[in-house]
């Protein structure tokens, strides 16, 4: 399985001057744990980093700056690690062990076309898993009784 199997496309990010309590709304208003960093530059914003609702926990509130006068500037993650569409996800899943992450950046041709998460792939391998205990029991069935359970749909 590859990362563009199951990342998620669309990114979401925040500018880098947005403070952590707008940061919060849109993690809170897109259901997202992370938002991609970026800046303004002359061909347009520019991934710089990545800001998590733990980094806003762990590193502003439990620490006691305000959410509406600290910039995520000041508790996100420098820089994307990312992936291409293409990296398998054992390979995603090694890069992120490596880093200490739990999402990446996937990248394509230098621009960032999504977000693969833990959550992502642990969803991914589940499906799997739902599927193989499936055909396990629907062989168990046809040895048992002679008779199968309908066709799997993929």
């Amino acid at each position: 399985m590859r990362v563009q199997d199951v990342c998620s496309h669309n990114a979401v990010h925040i500018p880098l001057s947005c403070t952590l309590q707008e940061a919060a709304r849109q993690m809170r208003q897109k259901h997202v744990g992370a938002l991609v960093v970026t800046e303004n530059t002359p061909g347009g914003p520019r991934a710089i980093g990545v800001v998590t609702d733990r980094d806003i926990v762990l590193d502003a509130v439990a620490a006691g700056l305000h959410p509406t006068q600290t910039c995520v500037a000041d508790v996100m993650s420098d820089g994307v690690i990312s992936v291409t569409p293409d990296t398998s996800l054992s390979d995603a899943l090694q890069e992120m062990l490596s880093a200490g992450v739990r999402r990446v950046g996937v990248t394509s041709d230098g621009a960032l076309v999504g977000l693969l998460s833990l959550d992502d792939v642990l969803s991914a391998m589940a499906s799997e898993w739902s599927l193989i205990a499936r055909l396990v029991r629907n062989e168990r069935e046809r040895e048992m009784t002679g008779s199968v359970e309908p066709p799997l749909s993929v």
